[in-house]
Formats: structure tokens, sequence, C-alpha cells
């Protein structure tokens, strides 16, 4: 396998070599949170369960070369779903960046990365009928009971609050990963940030880093570092 090859060439890597190429670009001083979709995994078949699937070989090797691109002079500390494909991430991550000298935490894993607050196995029936972007949106305006599935607002809220608090004791300069899965990543994306899910969904080990300053956010996303305003709520989690 020619890991360098894959790297360079691939199409579901390239966000993240842009986010591998776009860390340096935050203020020296401040703490990055990077939420990370998994590395590569192949297609359920059917009837399979897809929370079953580990990563394919490239996806663990790409996962290790993310690692050991990312800034060496911060350290690094990471979080992960559940799912096996996730920590596989984030463990192959942690050994590319500690393979080149990087200071690097591999911490518990975190249940929002993996549990939605659905509470009802029959809302997940009613997926067959809607694509992804369809579902989001039924969540966000209140469609599903609040008995059924936890409020999509609450969700992004109560995730926001547990990440600040990991945030507290971070080095000044570090970046807290978590790996997670494309659904809570997408969530996540449009409750904080107000980007609504379209068609340009989110590939292995894609995702958006940023950092909170005053009432704004510094984001990084589809390799673009842009300022975007934040919620009213959000200044009294940081």
């Amino acid at each position: 396998m020619n890991v360098e090859e894959i790297w360079k060439q691939v199409d579901w890597a390239s966000q993240a070599r842009n986010i591998v190429n776009m860390l340096s670009k935050f203020p020296n001083d401040s703490k990055i949170i990077l939420i990370l979709r998994h590395s590569h995994r192949n297609e359920p078949k059917p009837l399979e369960n897809v929370n079953k699937l580990r990563l394919t070989p490239q996806g663990h090797a790409i996962a290790e070369k993310f690692g050991e691109g990312l800034p060496i002079s911060r350290p690094i500390r990471l979080f992960h779903s559940i799912i096996w494909r996730c920590e596989e991430t984030a463990v192959n991550i942690h050994n590319g960046f500690k393979k080149v000298g990087g200071e690097s935490e591999f911490l518990e894993k975190f249940e929002p990365l993996h549990n939605l607050g659905i509470n009802n196995r029959a809302v997940l029936k009613k997926f067959k009928n809607y694509k992804f972007r369809e579902i989001m949106y039924l969540w966000a305006v209140g469609f599903f009971h609040s008995k059924d599935w936890e409020p999509f607002i609450s969700y992004c809220q109560n995730t926001a609050h547990l990440i600040s608090e990991h945030l507290k004791d971070a080095p000044e300069n570090g970046i807290n990963i978590y790996v997670t899965h494309d659904w809570h990543l997408m969530s996540l994306r449009f409750g904080w940030f107000g980007l609504p899910p379209d068609l340009q969904w989110v590939k292995f080990l894609g995702g958006f880093a940023f950092i909170f300053e005053d009432d704004h956010f510094l984001l990084l996303e589809r390799g673009e570092l842009k300022s975007v305003q934040a919620p009213h709520w959000w200044k009294s989690n940081f």
C-alpha cells in the first residue's frame, strides 16, 4: 500500500488534507476544538449492521498519516464515539502524532459522539421515508416528540456545554479532537454555526475546527478559515 499516494490523491481524504494544512492559521495560543468524522470504512451490505463496520486498511493508514501531519507544537487530546471505527481512528491519529514526536493524550469515550438522543426505536423506521438532510430539518423544527427524540437544540447545547468543560483543563495551545459520525458532525455544524446540511456531505476524516472569541467563532471548514457569529446561548458555555 502506497500511503503517501493515497493521502495525496484519493478524493475521500481531501477534507482531511485541508484540515492538516490549515490548522496552522489559528492563533498560536488558542485552544482548538476539532470535530472529525471517522476514517474510511466500506459501505454496508444489505442487512449488515453499520455499527459493526471497522476501518479498512486504507482507513487505518490514512488516519495515522493525518496524525503525523498535525502541528507538532500543539498537544492533542482525543475523545471518540463508542463505535469501533471511531476508536480505531482516534488510536491511529494518536499513534501517528506520537510517531513524529507530538504530545498526545488518548482520553475516554464521549457519549454525544454516538448518542443523538433517540429514545424510541420507532423513530428510526421513519428514516426510510426521508433523506438524511430532510430528517435533520424535521428534527430541528421539532417534528418528533421530545420523549422519542431529544430536541435538536437541546442536543447541540448540551454537547457544547460538555465540550466546554473539557476545554477548561486543556493546554493553552492544544487541540481537543472529537472523532464521531457524519450525522452527529453535520448536526453540530447546523446547530452551532447555523450552516444547514447541503449536498456536500462530510467525507471520511473530514470535519471542522474552531475557536471561540468574544461573541463569534473562528471556524475552519471546507478549506476556509472564517469568522462566524455565535448563537446567543454559546457565551454562557464558554
